[in-house]
């Protein structure tokens, strides 16, 4: 143990003498460690120039960072640091108002970036559920349908409170939706969200919910809200019923019958019909149809039953008015006749309710409300005025009746339908047909005025498809125009233009240019009337573009658009294909086809289309001379020229590129583009208000 002990003790003062003369010399051969390589040995005595922990020796040594940082630590600590000042942030109107700045001039983009982008990470404001009402309504208006639900998750997701325009707008979008199918889903899932969470809907919320699943094909739907709105106690007014038309227009081949079934509830609930109503089956005779024969007959059954119910009641009102008798007398015995003559009404109202269902409620107000009437009526007596001392009567006061014009043509919109008169019933599948069953131009009028209903404008332009097809007809519908004081609009005049190129009479339909001139004649003799002038807009000169049946009337169309500062789009210049391929003018083709090129226009499919079906049309004309032997050499040498000229064409404007189908929310996920021309846009920046410190004093009465 000791010698063990003397060893150690060796070893190590051997060991400290090195180190000791190790440090002496240190001072005189640092320069030359420094340019020596460093060297490692290992266990084995093997010596290595580098460190063999590393591995690689060509690229030399990477430098290690003294600290790793993640790029979520880096966000955070400028998150952290710029805080935004509090003159910074602005109120919700004052973003709500820069907001619609963007929505005037529809900059989706631009709208939801102001949420998104400065509310939410420059000035880090939390917003309201106003600001997402109003970008989820915008989106609804064009169909954005997946950013309006986004949004209204986001909005949960921040504990808002959605309201009932917030589903009001939802809805909205589904009914905007470019794809049925899918605005149908969501219109289902969201339904079923507000039932899973309890949430009522309001009036407004069923109307356009009814709308929703309506315009998405799902009609049964659509009534069943109707009935669900009934079992609520919810009274079913008329824009209820506009809704239901809505929902019906949306099938094509039976949505005239059930539009005329849902115009007879109408009645029976009696709601009286209003502008849009009428409009709307306007819209419905022009786009749907009636059915087959036994669906007339189920109608003309229907409106057979409703008459029936119609004079049960008034039989009842007359029983009911002859059993009251009229005793007038002082003041205290007048109050008692009220009180018996309305139990002896009461009891009445109660026969009618049992025999007629849906009227019961409706007639007992009606027959309360004219007690005065039902006393006039026996006595030829009225009473003037009622005070609390006197009584004046006057005999043989009749009030003047209402004067209406009999109509003897069967009107199945009218109450009151002449069944009589309806002598055999057949189907019915052109648009004239459908509207004469509803009273054609004049019953229809009647019908309106019956109901003091107004006509506007754009029931004279829904009716003037539907009327014949002659210019007589069309003039009688301006004469009736200038009777009921209906000013004209440039949509009239579109549609009036239409309806006489597709019979061909160019002629009439290039007049109308005239009329509107003569029409704005007139409205500028008050200055007042100056913003009501007609001006012609782009479609003005699509529905002319049908008449160019030549060259010549092309171009001098293109060089007045040009003159009015009128950009030319594709589908005037397809129109102005159409009649050059229909009419075989070679020229008038090529013209068309260089000013796609030249102007830089995208084709469409139906561009594309024109031209394929003339190249057919063209290969078999020279195919049949072959083989009958005969000389062409005039549409031969034509053809090979267009055919050389439109394979170039074809590549010149890249048509496989053109014809890619765009995205239709394309035009909403990216910024506005610059226009080349200068735009009246400018966005004002709302003043930011700053609030000054105010010392208020105790106020000291002065003495």
């Amino acid at each position: 143990m000791a010698f063990r002990c003397i060893n150690l003790f060796k070893n190590i003062r051997c060991s400290s003498g090195i180190i000791m003369r190790h440090n002496l010399l240190s001072t005189t051969t640092m320069e030359n460690k420094l340019s020596e390589n460093k060297e490692y040995k290992t266990e084995n005595n093997i010596t290595y120039l580098e460190d063999p922990d590393t591995f690689g020796t060509i690229a030399g040594r990477v430098p290690f960072p003294d600290t790793l940082e993640d790029e979520g630590d880096v966000k955070e600590e400028q998150y952290l640091q710029n805080i935004p000042l509090k003159s910074q942030k602005l109120s919700t109107k004052q973003y709500a108002d820069l907001i619609k700045q963007y929505l005037k001039h529809k900059r989706i983009k631009e709208a939801i970036d102001i949420l998104e982008i400065r509310m939410l990470k420059d000035d880090r404001v939390k917003p309201e559920n106003y600001i997402y009402n109003i970008l989820i309504g915008a989106c609804a208006e064009v169909g954005y349908t997946k950013k309006a639900f986004k949004l209204f998750n986001d909005m949960k997701k921040r504990a808002l409170q959605p309201t009932g325009d917030t589903y009001t707008c939802l809805f909205e979008a589904c009914i905007n939706s470019p794809w049925p199918a899918d605005g149908l889903k969501m219109a289902t899932h969201l339904r079923n969200h507000m039932i899973e969470k309890g949430i009522e809907p309001n009036l407004t919320n069923y109307n356009v919910m009814i709308k929703a699943f309506g315009r998405c094909s799902d009609i049964p739907t659509a009534f069943k809200i109707v009935d669900e709105m009934i079992s609520k106690k919810i009274k079913i007014r008329v824009h209820t019923f506009n809704h239901l038309i809505q929902a019906c227009i949306s099938d094509k081949d039976y949505g005239l019958k059930h539009a005329l079934i849902v115009w007879r509830k109408m009645l029976k609930m009696r709601e009286r019909p209003n502008v849009y109503s009428f409009n709307l089956m306007l819209k419905c005779v022009k786009d749907c149809n009636l059915g087959s024969r036994e669906d007339l007959l189920e109608i003309v059954s229907l409106i057979q039953k409703h008459m029936a119910l119609l004079q049960i009641k008034a039989k009842v009102l007359q029983d009911s008015k002859t059993s009251l008798p009229l005793h007038i007398q002082h003041n205290n015995d007048h109050k008692n006749l009220n009180n018996n003559q309305t139990l002896k009404l009461d009891c009445a109202s109660n026969k009618i309710a049992e025999e007629t269902l849906d009227f019961g409620n409706q007639i007992l107000e009606d027959v309360k409300i004219n007690t005065n009437k039902t006393q006039t009526q026996t006595t030829d007596l009225v009473l003037i005025n009622q005070n609390n001392t006197s009584l004046e009567l006057i005999e043989n006061y009749k009030r003047p009746e209402q004067h209406v014009e009999k109509r003897t043509a069967p009107n199945l919109l009218s109450k009151f339908v002449q069944i009589d008169k309806i002598l055999g019933v057949q189907e019915v599948h052109t648009p004239k047909d459908k509207f004469a069953i509803i009273g054609g131009q004049e019953d229809f009028l009647k019908e309106m005025e019956v109901n003091s209903v107004k006509p506007d404008i754009k029931t004279l332009t829904q009716m003037l498809p539907l009327i014949e097809d002659t210019l007589e007809a069309e003039n009688k519908l301006l004469e009736t125009m200038q009777i009921l004081n209906i000013k004209s609009d440039i949509d009239f005049y579109n549609a009036l233009i239409k309806k006489r190129c597709f019979r061909q009479d160019y002629d009439s339909a290039f007049e109308v240019r005239e009329i509107i001139k003569k029409e704005n004649k007139l409205r500028k003799r008050h200055p007042l009337n100056k913003k009501h002038n007609v001006k012609l807009n782009v479609m003005t000169y699509g529905v002319l573009a049908l008449g160019c049946t030549t060259k010549e009337k092309a171009e001098t169309l293109l060089s007045e658009m040009v003159d009015k500062k009128f950009k030319v789009n594709i589908e005037i210049l397809g129109t102005l294909l159409k009649n050059a391929t229909f009419q075989m003018q070679f020229g008038y083709i090529l013209y068309i086809m260089e000013i796609v090129k030249r102007e830089n226009i995208r084709v469409n499919d139906a561009f594309i289309k024109h031209l394929e079906i003339f190249n057919d049309r063209c290969l078999k004309i020279i195919q049949k001379n072959d083989q009958k032997n005969r000389e062409s050499p005039v549409i031969a040498a034509a053809y090979n020229r267009f055919s050389h000229i439109y394979n170039n064409w074809l590549k010149e404007i890249n048509v496989e590129e053109a014809l890619k189908p765009e995205h239709p929310w394309k035009q909403f996920m990216e910024p506005h583009p610059t226009p080349v021309q200068r735009e009246s846009f400018k966005i004002v920046e709302p003043k930011k208000f700053y609030k000054r410190n105010r010392r208020f004093g105790k106020y000291c009465p002065k003495v």
